[in-house]
């Protein structure tokens, strides 16, 4: 059996440790390694990507092109599949430009290594509310009736929307809550759902895009 091997490259801690529970499942079905990296929020493309050096940072579109290039040195004579996969919110921007550019800026980079990217819409906290079951039995006195409301993957403030579900006070609870506070909150969700999240039984189409995705390279289609 050919040994594969993926690197997560995720915007925020919450987002890495969604992907850590969708791949301890995941392994269930096929086997792969994987390391997961987690930075502190989103930035912005280079414009000068084309420059040898790249000062690494806390953000992940700023430091993407210099860790694609470290990568495809580092993983060229590792034997097997190898793929680095980017999965960042699309947040309030336009998730097709927003994919268009990372695509071009993974061209100009000129390199081998296979690169996916994958967009959540609008937050990843929309895996979570795409699967009902897991996230009532993490928390069963979930305010369900907010719950049918939501519209999945939309545009509406999506943490704020699972906070209304889950929390006794809301999202009303962070308004004067410093990050810190909102990122606890969105890491305790991840976990609490993740750990009943039936990966093949999701209403997130982002979701669904980023399995299909770990499908293909797995080559089960």
């Amino acid at each position: 059996m050919e040994y594969k091997y993926i690197y997560f490259l995720m915007e925020d801690l919450s987002g890495g440790i969604i992907v850590e529970k969708i791949m301890q499942k995941y392994k269930k079905e096929q086997k792969v390694d994987y390391k997961i990296k987690s930075f502190k929020g989103m930035g912005g493309i280079p414009q000068k990507i084309s420059k040898a050096s790249q000062a690494k940072t806390k953000q992940l579109l700023s430091s993407l092109p210099n860790y694609l290039k470290g990568f495809d040195k580092a993983l060229a004579h590792m034997e097997g599949k190898k793929a680095v996969f980017v999965i960042l919110d699309s947040d309030d921007n336009d998730c097709v430009k927003l994919k268009e550019d990372l695509v071009k800026m993974y061209q100009e980079l000129n390199i081998s290594l296979q690169v996916y990217f994958c967009i959540a819409i609008e937050e990843m906290e929309a895996w979570l509310l795409g699967d009902k079951k897991a996230l009532v039995c993490a928390y069963p006195d979930a305010r369900l009736n907010i719950l049918q409301k939501y519209m999945q993957d939309s545009v509406i403030g999506t943490w704020e929307c699972l906070a209304d579900v889950v929390h006794k006070q809301g999202a009303k609870h962070f308004d004067k809550k410093v990050y810190y506070e909102i990122g606890k909150f969105k890491c305790e969700c991840a976990e609490k759902i993740g750990r009943y999240l039936d990966i093949r039984n999701n209403k997130s189409p982002s979701f669904n895009f980023f399995l299909k995705k770990l499908d293909q390279f797995c080559g089960i289609i």
